[in-house]
């Protein structure tokens, strides 16, 4: 398992490190490149959320149980002076008192750039200081997680876009 802080020179506040442990802690269980044989053996992006999922509720975070309307955390974005959110954005996790979003992806991390639509609406959350995103490290006989950090890098170093975001934890597993 590998894992990014951005932006790269700001040290990894508590809350995210407890976060890579969690991750780290159930690494045997979601690694990529041990369940990647066969299509048969990829677990989702949902299953790897089950895998943590009692450890991220530990931690305090509230975790999307299903894919049921239901069971979907809603996450509000603000236009304007309005004091009702007209839209929102569904997440995997989200811990408040932290402003912490966790956004697990697999296949489709890369494929449709499904990191960064977590990135854009991240940043239009209201309350979201850190976006954590977990992807697969082997995917089609690529790394995942590398192919996304050259993207994330630069992203941060450049300076060229600015996010209301305090930091995003990139994790590869």
């Amino acid at each position: 398992m590998n894992y990014s802080y951005f932006p790269r020179n700001d040290d990894i506040p508590e809350s995210i490190k407890r976060v890579v442990n969690i991750f780290k802690n159930h690494e045997n269980e979601i690694d990529s490149f041990s369940n990647d044989s066969t299509n048969e053996g990829r677990l989702s992006s949902d299953d790897v959320l089950r895998v943590v999922e009692s450890d991220l509720e530990a931690e305090g975070f509230l975790v999307e149980k299903s894919k049921a309307k239901k069971d979907k955390i809603r996450m509000p974005v603000y236009v304007g002076n309005e004091d009702k959110a007209r839209l929102f954005f569904e997440v995997d996790a989200w811990k408040e008192e932290a402003g912490i979003v966790i956004e697990v992806e697999a296949g489709r991390a890369l494929d449709n750039h499904q990191f960064l639509k977590d990135v854009f609406e991240a940043a239009m959350m209201t309350d979201i200081k850190y976006l954590v995103i977990a992807v697969r490290e082997c995917y089609r006989g690529r790394n995942d997680y590398l192919k996304i950090y050259e993207w994330l890098e630069p992203f941060y170093s450049t300076q060229r876009i600015k996010l209301d975001l305090k930091g995003l934890l990139l994790i590869g597993y």
